[in-house]
């Protein structure tokens, strides 16, 4: 069994024991203001192949920077049950608690799903380079194979004239696998953290239609055969002079399951 780790105060394990939910707060509220970020400069480094490129790479660019701005929505964890810096920047500087969660479990329940993911954060530049390769590029690349194998009517049959013609369809496939793995990616200066994140992929953007914000915000997920775990509507609450979004993820349905170890 593998445990991962929540440091957070004494207030807030009463809270999460009382209520039994994880919180997910929002990304782009946290105090790295590279996050989601940082592997933009690693895909210019994969895709950037010639001179000829640079309409292209700027096109790819503006795509996912609009993805990026997708709310994103957070828990956080650690690999580690008595990391300094996590005791003092999360567990009430040491007078706190770190609650045991079942990492196994945990990624058993979330398994089949595609906006709820869980994943170890990678910090090493060369393993950022080959997930974005494995998870963004060789999909992308493979269903421009496909698309031009498949095209009766195409602008030519050659496929790196074909590729060039259908970029916007190259685009579109990248873009779709952009905050999966961007949003498990850190600067290797916090690598001693050793993190795990729960990430829920929102939907939410900045031009999205009032219709579909309210049944964005007002959805809940239900995951696993029994409902181990549910995932409730997205709330907002005040913090300090910014409105910071959540949701909660109830874990009562299988709490016996899911700490398996608190850490005083």
């Amino acid at each position: 069994m593998e445990l991962i780790y929540h440091y957070c105060s004494l207030e807030t394990f009463v809270q999460i024991i009382k209520n039994k939910t994880i919180r997910l707060s929002d990304l782009d509220k946290t105090n790295d203001y590279m996050e989601k970020r940082w592997g933009m400069e690693l895909l210019q480094e994969d895709y950037w192949y010639s001179k000829d490129s640079h309409n292209h790479i700027e096109q790819l660019n503006h795509d996912i920077e609009r993805y990026l701005k997708h709310q994103t929505l957070i828990a956080c964890f650690s690999l580690e049950s008595d990391q300094l810096g996590q005791w003092r920047a999360y567990g009430q500087d040491g007078e706190g608690i770190a609650i045991g969660f079942d990492y196994s479990y945990l990624k058993h329940l979330l398994r089949k799903q595609d906006r709820i993911l869980i994943d170890k954060v990678v910090y090493g530049k060369g393993e950022q380079a080959k997930l974005i390769r494995k998870k963004m590029f060789v999909p992308a690349l493979e269903y421009m194979r496909d698309l031009f194998q498949r095209s009766v009517v195409k602008c030519s049959n050659d496929f790196n004239t074909f590729f060039i013609e259908e970029f916007d369809c190259f685009c579109e496939v990248l873009d779709t696998t952009t905050e999966q793995v961007f949003t498990f990616l850190k600067n290797p200066a916090f690598e001693e953290e050793r993190e795990v994140r729960i990430v829920y992929n929102t939907g939410i953007y900045e031009e999205i239609e009032t219709c579909e914000l309210k049944e964005t915000i007002n959805e809940k997920i239900e995951i696993g055969k029994k409902k181990e775990l549910i995932l409730q509507p997205i709330q907002y609450q005040a913090k300090g002079n910014r409105l910071v979004a959540y949701a909660d993820l109830s874990f009562e349905n299988c709490i016996d399951k899911m700490i398996q170890e608190i850490v005083i």
